[in-house]
């Protein structure tokens, strides 16, 4: 099947989709891991798959500094932005915090529930953040 999805890309003229998968990771002194983010590019955008924290560890800034690595290297990169998931009891608040917009939202997924697209384009060479 991908090699139909290959062919017919090549067809089109679509650009190539390769994939690299970054991690960063933070292990405590004697608490082992504490923290991990997990992304991939994606053409010219860095999607955000994991975000974790651990629970002795929420509320000291690490998941903020884990997405500010994560925007370092997008920035280092020439990335034309950062983009996420997140569920409804999850993370809305911290990521609107760290400058996210809001894109989309899957409504009732799951029931009760919803799932939050969030994005931030990155201001590079004198370009705007939208």
């Amino acid at each position: 099947m991908s090699a139909g999805f290959s062919e017919h890309a090549r067809h089109v003229a679509a650009p190539e989709y390769l994939k690299d998968r970054l991690k960063w990771v933070v292990e405590g002194h004697q608490d082992g891991l504490v923290g991990v983010l997990t992304a991939d590019v994606l053409w010219d955008w860095l999607y955000i798959d994991e975000l974790w924290v651990s629970s002795g560890m929420r509320g000291t800034g690490l998941g903020r500094q884990l997405m500010q690595c994560a925007e370092d290297f997008a920035i280092r990169e020439k990335l034309e932005g950062i983009w996420l998931w997140t569920q409804s009891w999850q993370a809305e608040g911290f990521y609107r915090k760290l400058g996210y917009i809001e894109f989309t939202r899957f409504e009732r997924f799951p029931r009760g529930h919803c799932r939050i697209g969030f994005r931030k384009t990155l201001a590079l060479a004198g370009g705007e953040e939208s």
